[in-house]
């Protein structure tokens, strides 16, 4: 995707560039935002990390809200 960038907005509208690391396969019970699954069902969910390496996990089925580890406040994909 050269010329795709990504950032994550949070509080106060903060942005961070953030860069595609992985994806993980998991349980669709075990994300908060994905109601009313399986817990048999597994779902891909993309793993990005901001510029000091904070890793930051997918929380939604759609991949645009994520939360940092140790941190319990959302943020939105943008793809710029």
């Amino acid at each position: 995707m050269k010329g795709v960038k990504l950032y994550l907005e949070g509080p106060g509208r903060e942005c961070r560039p953030v860069s595609f690391v992985s994806t993980e396969e998991v349980r669709a019970a075990t994300l908060s935002r994905i109601s009313g699954r399986s817990g048999e069902e597994s779902v891909e969910i993309t793993l990005l990390a901001d510029a000091d390496g904070h890793l930051a996990r997918q929380i939604d089925r759609e991949g645009f809200r994520y939360k940092f580890d140790g941190s319990e406040i959302s943020w939105s994909l943008i793809v710029a």
